[in-house]
């Protein structure tokens, strides 16, 4: 079996590890390490990386979202069943677990498409209101207060927080549940007082999530909602 791989070398490493990612293999070590020692070391690899590439392809399947009719969207942590189609006035509607996609009659585009560019603006106008409030929750409790908060649409990542003190959520997080949507959001906020993932920032994070190592591994699972 080949394993198709890329490399990624730094001066500052000192050991060498494999990181498996949805459609892709990075081998990461240190600048001196030459070529044929990393294709030995992939080919002794090759049963673990073939493991990891099939459990991604599960989580992938499990947590994919399909625009159909009928089909199940995820929200907050349920799931809502979708329908689309024509009428007068665009908009969306959500009453209980029915989520109801309204498309204009002007529309030239397929509706399947025009449906996927609706939910996604709905999503991210859901997150903004409800990722401020929480983050407002969580920095009172915390007694950590941001620059700034920006509601982003990254495709690697679920949030991030910069050296000026500034918080990027992903408007993606709409669509996980609620604890973990917390996780995010204390993790962010930790890194205002250690920038960094020291025993003490991971302590700080325990303090308020203790179960953050279980949300950690659900947000992963979750990879295939950051490629919506």
């Amino acid at each position: 079996m080949e394993i198709q791989y890329e490399v990624v070398r730094s001066r500052r490493r000192r050991t060498a590890s494999i990181k498996v990612e949805p459609g892709q293999v990075r081998v990461m070590v240190p600048s001196w390490v030459d070529d044929a020692w990393i294709a030995n070391w992939v080919q002794e690899k090759r049963h673990w990386i073939s493991q990891k590439q099939q459990q991604l392809g599960a989580q992938t399947s499990a947590h994919e979202i399909i625009i159909e009719q009928g089909a199940q969207v995820p929200f907050m942590g349920q799931g809502l069943n979708l329908t689309y189609g024509l009428a007068g006035q665009a908009g969306v509607t959500l009453q209980g677990d029915q989520l109801q996609i309204s498309l204009s009659r002007r529309g030239s585009r397929a509706p399947e498409i025009r449906a996927e560019e609706a939910l996604r603006g709905w999503y991210q106008r859901e997150a903004e209101n409800y990722l401020a409030q929480r983050l407002q929750y969580w920095q009172a409790l915390m007694g950590l207060n941001p620059t700034g908060l920006r509601v982003k649409g990254f495709r690697r990542r679920w949030g991030s927080c910069d050296n000026r003190g500034g918080i990027a959520l992903n408007w993606r997080l709409i669509m996980t549940p609620p604890e973990l949507i917390d996780y995010v959001l204390v993790h962010e906020l930790a890194h205002l007082k250690h920038f960094n993932h020291s025993a003490r920032f991971w302590a700080l994070v325990a303090r308020f999530v203790p179960e953050y190592r279980e949300y950690r591994e659900a947000l992963q699972s979750r990879h295939a909602l950051l490629r919506f």
